[in-house]
């Protein structure tokens, strides 16, 4: 098999999961079997998408509105009502202490959510990524979450390594935000994160290579159910019906 009988591209997120649960990504990838919609990942694309009225909207504009409109249409349907209530409460939190971070000097926005399109030698498809926000002299990924870090975590360095690729003369930044805290990082070093990046995917096709078809890829791997990728209970019953136990 090829990477390319199963996907059209790769991502630094794909071959993060390939490296914590292969399992899980034969499901996801060859069998399309994925999680549904919810609260927590609703909550991180409404709030990037009220920061962009924080940069660029006007003067009638409110952004964190504008995130609580955006959240309550992601989780309309099939989104647990309790996870659904409690995420729409933290959501201004998440606005307090981001203006701070640019000393209240917020700059436009040039560009929001582009796609990148990097090649890797020896991979028969593209590994693509999409910026959250594009600036003059940076590219900065918004990461919503309920525990601060204290650096750039080693998934998301794999993702700025991917966005340095294509920012030419430009930083790449990571800002955290919870409820109560907001905090600011510059990747640095990034040239082992891309090498890994390209390693993976290299390993990830040698794998795939090593099996004539998916039926015989979904026979040779070991799901753990343990693991937060399986944890909604449709998933959880997908990969059992699947893998048959």
């Amino acid at each position: 098999m090829k990477l390319s009988d199963l996907v059209k591209h790769i991502s630094y997120s794909s071959l993060n999961t390939a490296r914590m649960d292969i399992a899980y990504w034969v499901a996801r990838y060859g069998h399309k079997i994925s999680d549904p919609n919810n609260a927590a990942m609703s909550r991180g694309h409404a709030v990037e998408h009220g920061l962009k009225y924080l940069h660029n909207g006007g003067e009638f504009d409110d952004p964190v509105e504008e995130a609580l409109k955006d959240f309550n249409k992601r989780t309309a349907l099939g989104v647990d009502g309790e996870s659904r209530e409690r995420e729409a409460g933290n959501i201004p939190g998440y606005f307090k202490n981001y203006a701070d971070l640019w000393d209240g000097d917020l700059p436009e926005i040039e560009s929001y959510q582009k796609k990148i399109t990097l090649e890797i030698p020896g991979i028969d498809v593209p590994l693509i990524g999409f910026t959250d926000f594009e600036f003059e002299d940076a590219i900065v990924d918004i990461k919503t979450t309920t525990r601060m870090p204290s650096a750039i975590t080693g998934m998301h360095r794999w993702q700025g390594a991917v966005y340095q690729k294509a920012a030419g003369n430009r930083r790449v930044e990571f800002i955290y935000l919870t409820p109560k805290k907001a905090a600011r990082y510059v990747l640095e070093d990034s040239e082992k994160d891309w090498n890994a990046v390209c390693q993976s995917a290299l390993r990830l096709q040698n794998f795939l290579a090593a099996f004539d078809d998916l039926d015989a890829l979904t026979a040779a791997v070991i799901p753990n159910y343990d693991s937060f990728y399986w944890s909604h209970p449709n998933t959880r019953q997908g990969g059992q019906e699947l893998f048959g136990f």
